[in-house]
C-alpha cells in the first residue's frame, strides 16, 4: 500500500475515492473494505463514494463496506467459532467477579474490599491490564495486587465469557494466517495516530500502517470563528442558533455536527436545546436510562433494602410515591399528599372511636379531594351535613387511606426483602423484575419516554442473570451498586445515524463528512482533561511497560484527537465557556487554542444570555439574528423593547413580568398577598374558627392562606427529626393530664402522682420517634416528668383552695354553638377545645389551657389588653366558653404554664374584654374577606412557610410592603409585637 502524506481536507476525501476507484479499475465488483473510526464516519464514507461516482462517474459502491477495527475483529472471532456460545465480557460482569475475589481474598485491599468504589477501581484497571505484560517487580506493593487481581478474575471469566482483547488477538491471527475471508483491498481512513496494542495489531495483519491512513493534516483554522459565553447554557443557545441559521441557509442537517468536549456537563443542554428548536437530531438521547424517574425510583429502594424482619424506610418510598411512578397493579394506594400526612399523624385502623385528625387543617376546604371516601363524598355534596358527619367522614376517609398505605408498604417490603434475600444474580434479576411488574405498574397506555424506560430498564435487570458464572454471589450492597452500573451504562440513542443534525464528543467527529460543525466547552480542564496519575498504576510502572501509557503521552493522544476533530470542516464555530453558574466556577481558553488559531483572545464575546437573545445566531455566523423558538422570540422582542407587561399580548408571559416587578418594587398586589374578596370561598367566614387560626392569620397571613384557605400542609420528615418537637411535647403532656383528670372524675378524688407519671411513661412510649437522639430524648422525657409532678402538686393545692375539677378537654362549637356579634354585624362562630374546666366552691368557673413553653412569652396578657394587640385569642375566647357552663359571672381564663403552674396568666371575662374581642377580631375578619395574605416573616427557630419559601426573600419582599398604602390599614395588627 502507498503511502499516504498529510493532505487537506478535501484532498484526502478525493485521495480516498481515487484509491477506491483504483483497486476496482480490473473489476467493478472488486471487494474494497475501508477502515474508519466511528460507524457514523463508516456511513459517510459510502455517501460521500456514492456521490462521487454519481457526479463523475464511475462503479458505485456495491461491495464497498467501511467498518471500524472493533466491527471487524467482532465479525472475524465470531465466525471462528472461538465465542463457543460463551458472552461478551461487559464491565458488569468484570466488576462483579472483582467483587467476589475480594470477598473470597481480599490481600492488601482488606481494609476496604467491602466497598463497592473498590470493585469498581479494580475492574478498571483489570480492563486495562488486557494483553499488557507488566513486571511488578520493584513496583509499589499494591500494583503486585493489581496483577494478582486481574489474572484471577481473567482465568474466572475465560470459560464463560469473551473479551474485547480477545476478539481483537485471534482476529488479527486469523487475518496474518489469510483465514479472515476475502476483504479485498484494504484502506483506512481518517483513524486516530494512536491506539491499544490489540487493534493496532489487527491493523498491522491487515497491512496498514500509519503512513498509510488518509488523514487530513493539522487544520488552517485561519477561518475558525472562536467566540466566548458566559457559561454552558449559552454556549447551547449560540451553537443552536448557528446551526438554525445554516439551516435556514439550505445547508442539509445532516451536514451539521455539534460536538463536545465533556458529555455530562453538555450532552442535555444541546440535545435538548436543538429538539425544543424543532431540529432533528441523531446523537446521545439528552434523557439517559438513568435520568428517568422509573430507573430512578429503582434505584432508590434498592439504596434502601430493609433488613430481615423490618419494614422499608418511609423517607424514600414517600420520595418515590411523591414522583407518581410507584404504584401498584392491585393494591389501592392513596395520593401522595395523603400518604405524607399518614406518616406524619398515623391513625389507629381498629380504634372506630379514634378522634380524627383534621385535614387540611382547623377548617374544612371545599370540594372532595381525591382518595376520598363515598360516605365523606355524600357529606360534602349534600352541603347541609353536621359538623360531626364532617368529622366522622374524614376519619373513616383516612382510616382507609392508612389500610391501604400499610397495605402497599407491607406488600413492597417484602418484594424488597427477596430482592435482599437472593443468593443467585438469576433469583435477583426474578426479583428485581417482580419489582418493576409490581409495583411500577403500568396504567393504560405510557408516554413513549415512560413505555421506553420500562423496556430498557427490563432488558437491563434481564441480563443480570449472566453474573452467576462469575464467582460472586448478590447481596443487597452488590445489587444495589450493581443495578447502578448497569442502568448508568445502558446508553440511550436519538434519530438514526445520518440523519439530522449529528451531536457527540470529540471523537465523533473523525472521519465525517460536514460542512459546517460547531464544537463547545473549549476550555482547559475540559480540554484537555486535567490527567493525573493512577494511584494503582503508577507512572513509574507505566513507563516501563509497553501498552499503558505515561501520562504525557495521554495528554499527547488528547491533542491529536483535538486536532483531528477540528479538521473534520474547513470554518469550525468554536465556542469557550467563561464560567459555569451552575458550579460557580471559573474557566479558562484551551491552552491549545491560542497556538491553533494563532491569536490569544476570541473575537467574539457573549456576555450574557440576554444579549445572546439580542444578537441571536449573529455571534457564530454572519446572518442576521434569527430566534428557534417561540420563547427566544418572545425573550428577543422584550430584551429589546423593554420588560413590560402587555408587551407581547400573552397572558401568562404578562402575568411572570407582572410577578417580577410587583414584588421588586414592593407592590401589594395579588402576587404579593392582596388576592382579594374573590380568594376566599363563599360559605368560609361562616364555619366554625378557632381562636388560634386568628392568632395564625396575624403570625403570616399567607401562611394562613396556604394551609387554611387551600389546605396543603408543611411535611415534618420523622427520620430526620433528631429530637422531639413541640407539638409532640404538647400532645404528650396534654393526653396524661387528660387521662389524669378523667380518672379523678371517676373516683371523686385526684389520684396519687404516681397514676399521671405511669400513664404519661406509656404515651412517651408510644409517642417516641426511634430516630431522635437518645441523651437528648431522655433529657427532654426528664423534663416532661418534672412538669407533670408540679401541675399535679399545683392541682393539689387548687382544690385545697375550694377549685373542684368539671371536665378536661372539653370542645366547644360543634354541637352548640359559640357566636360573637362583631361590630359590622357579623357573627364570628368559634370552636376549640379547652385543656380544663373547674369550678370554685363559690360558683365561679374557670377555663385553662396547660402551655409548655416559658411563661415570659405571654406576660403581654392583661385585663386592659387581653388580645395582647390583637395577637392572642385562646383566652377571650376560652372564657366566653366558660360563660356558658356558669351563671356567666366570676368567669375566668387562665393559662398554666406547666414548668411553673403556680404562676399562671389569665384574667376574669369582662364586658372591657369582650369589646376588645369583638374589635381585634373584627380587624382580621375584615382583612379575610378583603383577601389580605401577605408573607409576613416567621421565626427561623423551627419549620415553617417562611423558612420553606426562603427567609431572606420573605424578608426583604415584607420590609417593601410596608410602605404600600393598600397595606396601610391592616398593618396595626400585623407590625404589633406579638408576644409568641
Amino acid at each position: 500500500m502507498p503511502t499516504t502524506p498529510p493532505m487537506g481536507l478535501e484532498s484526502s476525501w478525493r485521495t480516498l475515492a481515487e484509491q477506491v476507484a483504483e483497486a476496482r479499475q480490473g473489476s467493478p465488483l472488486a471487494r474494497v473494505t475501508i477502515v474508519v473510526p466511528t460507524p457514523a464516519s463508516g456511513l459517510d464514507v459510502v455517501r460521500h463514494l456514492a456521490r462521487e461516482a454519481a457526479e463523475q462517474g464511475g462503479h458505485g459502491v456495491a461491495n464497498v463496506r467501511s467498518v471500524t477495527v472493533d466491527q471487524l475483529a467482532t465479525e472475524i472471532f465470531l465466525a471462528d467459532g472461538a465465542a463457543r456460545s460463551r458472552k461478551p465480557l461487559t464491565p458488569a460482569v468484570r466488576q462483579t467477579a472483582v467483587t467476589g475475589l475480594l470477598a473470597r481474598d481480599p490481600g492488601r485491599f482488606d481494609y476496604c474490599a467491602d466497598r463497592p468504589v473498590t470493585a469498581q477501581a479494580l475492574a478498571r484497571c483489570s480492563g486495562v491490564l488486557d494483553g499488557i505484560e507488566l513486571d511488578a517487580t520493584g513496583a509499589p506493593p499494591v500494583v503486585a495486587e493489581v496483577v494478582r487481581a486481574h489474572r484471577a478474575v481473567t482465568e474466572r471469566l475465560a470459560e464463560g465469557f469473551w473479551s474485547r482483547h480477545e476478539a481483537l488477538t485471534i482476529a488479527a491471527d486469523r487475518i496474518a494466517r489469510g483465514e479472515a475471508g476475502d476483504l479485498g483491498t484494504v484502506l483506512a481512513f481518517a483513524l486516530p495516530t494512536t491506539c491499544d496494542p490489540a487493534a493496532q495489531a489487527v491493523l498491522d495483519a491487515l497491512g496498514i500502517a500509519d503512513a498509510d491512513v488518509l488523514r487530513p493534516a493539522c487544520p488552517d483554522l485561519t477561518g475558525a470563528r472562536w467566540t466566548s459565553a458566559s457559561d454552558p447554557e449559552d454556549e447551547a443557545r449560540a451553537a443552536v442558533r448557528a446551526v438554525a441559521s445554516w439551516l435556514a441557509d439550505g445547508v442539509p442537517g445532516h451536514r451539521i455536527g455539534v460536538f463536545w468536549s465533556s458529555e455530562e456537563m453538555y450532552r442535555p443542554l444541546v440535545s435538548r436545546r436543538l429538539q425544543n428548536a424543532g431540529i432533528e437530531v441523531n446523537g446521545p438521547a439528552p434523557v439517559q436510562l438513568v435520568d428517568t424517574p422509573m430507573a430512578r425510583n429503582v434505584l432508590r429502594l434498592l439504596d434502601h433494602l430493609p433488613d430481615p424482619g423490618r419494614t422499608l424506610a418511609v423517607r424514600p418510598l414517600l420520595d418515590a410515591i411523591s414522583e407518581g411512578i410507584v404504584r401498584h397493579r392491585e393494591l389501592p394506594l392513596p395520593s401522595s399528599a395523603a400518604c405524607e400526612r399518614l406518616w406524619v399523624n398515623p391513625v389507629s385502623t381498629e380504634d372506630d372511636d379514634a378522634a380524627p385528625v383534621e385535614t387540611p387543617g382547623e377548617q374544612d376546604t371545599p370540594g372532595a379531594p381525591e382518595g376520598r371516601s363515598p360516605v365523606s363524598a355524600v357529606v360534602t355534596t349534600q352541603g347541609a351535613a353536621t359538623e360531626e358527619d364532617r368529622a366522622a367522614a374524614r376519619k373513616q376517609r383516612r382510616r382507609e387511606d392508612q389500610r391501604a398505605f400499610d397495605a402497599f408498604h407491607i406488600a413492597l417490603t417484602e418484594q424488597l426483602h427477596e430482592v435482599a434475600q437472593a443468593r443467585t444474580w438469576a433469583a435477583a434479576s426474578a426479583a428485581l423484575l417482580s419489582l418493576v411488574d409490581d409495583f411500577l405498574a403500568a396504567t393504560g397506555t405510557e408516554e413513549p419516554t415512560k413505555a421506553a424506560a420500562r423496556t430498557s430498564l427490563r432488558e437491563v435487570l434481564t441480563d443480570l442473570v449472566d453474573l452467576d458464572g462469575c464467582g460472586s454471589s448478590p447481596d443487597p450492597r452488590a445489587v444495589a451498586h450493581t443495578v447502578q452500573e448497569v442502568v448508568a451504562g445502558h446508553r440511550w440513542r436519538t434519530g438514526r445515524i445520518g440523519t439530522g443534525v449529528t451531536t457527540g464528543s470529540l471523537g465523533d467527529a473523525l472521519g465525517r463528512d460536514l460542512d459546517h460543525a460547531v464544537f463547545v466547552g473549549l476550555a482547559d480542564g475540559l480540554v484537555p482533561v486535567h490527567a493525573q496519575e493512577d494511584a494503582l498504576l503508577p507512572e513509574s510502572v507505566r513507563d516501563k511497560t509497553d501498552g499503558l501509557p505515561v501520562l504525557d503521552e495521554r495528554v499527547r493522544q488528547q491533542r491529536e484527537l483535538f486536532e483531528a476533530a477540528l479538521a473534520v470542516v474547513p470554518e469550525p464555530v468554536l465556542f469557550q465557556p467563561r464560567g459555569s453558574l451552575r458550579e460557580s466556577r471559573s474557566y479558562l481558553p484551551s491552552r491549545w487554542l491560542p497556538a491553533m488559531l494563532g491569536r490569544t483572545e476570541p473575537e467574539a464575546a457573549i456576555p450574557s444570555s440576554v444579549a445572546g437573545i439580542e444578537r441571536s445566531s449573529g455571534w457564530a455566523t454572519d446572518t442576521a439574528p434569527q430566534p428557534v423558538t417561540a420563547q427566544e422570540l418572545r425573550q428577543q422582542w422584550l430584551a429589546v423593547r423593554g420588560h413590560e407587561p402587555g408587551a407581547l399580548g400573552d397572558e401568562h408571559l404578562d402575568r411572570v413580568l407582572q410577578i417580577r416587578q410587583d414584588r421588586r418594587r414592593g407592590r401589594f398586589t395579588r402576587f404579593t398577598g392582596h388576592a382579594g374578596p374573590e380568594a376566599l370561598p363563599a360559605d368560609f367566614l361562616d364555619r366554625p374558627i378557632s381562636p388560634t387560626a386568628l392568632e395564625e392569620w396575624v403570625n403570616n397571613p399567607f401562611g394562613y392562606f396556604v394551609t387554611k384557605v387551600l389546605g396543603a400542609e408543611l411535611f415534618a420528615d420523622r427520620e430526620l427529626a433528631q429530637q422531639i418537637d413541640h407539638r409532640t411535647r404538647g400532645n404528650i403532656l396534654h393526653e396524661a393530664l387528660e387521662h389524669h383528670v378523667d380518672q379523678a372524675l371517676e373516683d371523686g378524688a385526684l389520684p396519687p402522682v404516681e397514676h399521671l407519671l405511669e400513664a404519661a411513661e406509656q404515651i412517651m412510649e408510644r409517642e417516641r420517634n426511634e430516630y431522635w437522639i437518645e441523651d437528648l430524648w431522655q433529657q427532654h422525657r426528664a423534663e416532661m416528668l418534672e412538669q407533670l409532678e408540679a401541675t399535679h402538686a399545683h392541682l393539689t393545692a387548687q382544690g385545697q383552695d375550694g377549685w373542684v375539677l368539671d371536665a378536661p378537654e372539653v370542645e366547644f362549637g360543634k354541637e352548640t354553638e359559640l357566636p360573637l356579634e362583631l361590630p359590622d354585624g357579623t357573627v364570628l362562630r368559634f370552636r376549640g377545645k379547652v385543656d380544663l374546666v373547674d369550678r370554685h366552691e363559690d360558683g365561679r368557673v374557670r377555663a385553662v389551657d396547660y402551655k409548655s413553653g416559658r411563661r415570659e412569652k405571654f406576660t403581654g396578657l392583661t385585663p386592659e389588653d387581653p388580645t395582647a394587640g390583637g395577637t392572642k385569642f385562646q383566652l377571650p375566647v376560652y372564657g366566653l366558653f366558660a360563660r356558658t357552663r356558669g351563671n356567666g359571672e366570676g368567669v375566668r381564663a387562665e393559662y398554666w404554664f406547666l414548668a411553673a403552674p403556680g404562676e399562671p396568666v389569665g384574667y376574669e371575662l369582662t364586658d372591657t374584654v369582650l369589646d376588645a374581642l369583638r374589635t381585634d377580631a373584627h380587624g382580621i375578619v375584615t382583612a379575610l374577606r378583603a383577601g389580605v395574605f401577605p408573607h409576613k416573616p416567621e421565626p427561623k427557630t423551627f419549620d415553617n412557610v417562611t423558612t420553606v419559601c426562603g427567609h431572606r426573600d420573605v424578608e426583604a419582599l415584607w420590609a417593601k410592603l410596608l410602605d404600600d398604602p393598600g397595606l396601610a390599614p391592616h398593618l396595626p395588627l400585623l407590625t404589633e409585637e406579638a408576644t409568641s
